[in-house]
């Protein structure tokens, strides 16, 4: 009886699992992630947005959003599977197009045994080095993508609920005042959303 207990929860967790990521593939759902986290996106509206989401092709006929495969396997460095991956060309007020690279991830355990945000940079690496030979190669670094891994909490602990965090690189003049490029380091951001109801959360903008 103990074992079929078991299966039944364990086929239970994985229905569950497949139905949140559905919710979080759906135009409505991205959308409203998209606009509200993603810096990219403050020129666009999100009606605009949403479009994109449903299949919205530029002049060429070519799509603005493209949902990736979920699993990145790197040879001798062990296989990721991701729960919602996608890429999308943001128009730009100035006329132009900028592509990141979006892995919105749910996450029941707020401690799976190790740090999120230090998963995080697993994936934002993987999902970086994954561009090359794409995106960018080693003669042009210049045409890497921006990439967010966002963090959706839905059951975060009630001293943490409505809680939103912004993990990013800052440029930092140790000496002199000399300025970098910021499309030469900002290339990668984690969001961390605990929000017990994500209605809530992916109905307004944080920044």
């Amino acid at each position: 009886m103990d074992q079929v207990l078991e299966i039944t929860s364990n086929d239970h967790i994985i229905m569950i699992d497949k139905l949140c990521k559905r919710i979080l593939g759906h135009p409505e759902t991205l959308g409203r992630i998209t606009k509200g986290f993603v810096k990219e996106a403050k020129d666009v509206s999100l009606e605009e947005i949403i479009e994109i989401f449903k299949g919205k092709k530029d002049q060429e006929g070519n799509y603005y959003f493209q949902q990736l495969n979920n699993v990145i396997d790197i040879p001798h460095h062990g296989k990721v599977e991701f729960d919602y991956l996608c890429c999308i060309n943001l128009p730009q007020d100035d006329g132009t197009m900028k592509r990141i690279y979006l892995d919105v991830e749910i996450q029941n355990v707020e401690n799976p045994g190790y740090a999120l945000l230090t998963g995080g940079n697993d994936y934002l690496s993987r999902i970086i080095t994954s561009q090359n030979g794409k995106e960018y190669d080693y003669r042009n670094y210049d045409g890497m993508k921006k990439t967010y891994v966002i963090w959706t909490l839905p059951q975060a602990a009630k001293k943490r609920d409505g809680h939103v965090n912004r993990i990013n690189s800052k440029l930092e003049n140790i000496s002199g005042n000399t300025i970098e490029r910021l499309e030469s380091y900002d290339k990668s951001e984690q969001i961390m959303i605990s929000k017990r109801s994500m209605r809530v959360v992916i109905g307004s903008r944080h920044r």
